[in-house]
């Protein structure tokens, strides 16, 4: 099976591409390092081509004076196609 993982070379994401893979899967991981943008969608699409499945685990950083640091956001599983690749919004 494949499955991209959005974040997938941050802190927790290249541990869920590891563990993916010790598992017989191909895990792809798709971020800012691949090309693929989260926030504009830019290399969404072409990172999702061919996907079975997409786990997100990536994380936010707030602009506000109070909270300045990264929260991190709750780990997601979804089998493809997802809204990105189906044109829902």
């Amino acid at each position: 099976m494949t499955i991209v993982v959005i974040g997938g070379h941050g802190r927790l994401g290249s541990k869920i591409v590891e563990q993916l893979g010790e598992h017989g899967h191909h895990a792809v991981a798709a971020d800012l390092n691949t090309g693929v943008n989260t926030l504009t969608g830019e290399g969404l699409a072409e990172a999702l081509d061919g996907a079975d499945a997409v786990a997100s685990r990536t994380a936010s950083t707030s602009s506000s004076a109070t909270t300045s640091a990264r929260a991190p956001t709750r780990a997601t599983w979804s089998p493809t196609p997802t809204r990105a690749t189906s044109g829902r919004r």
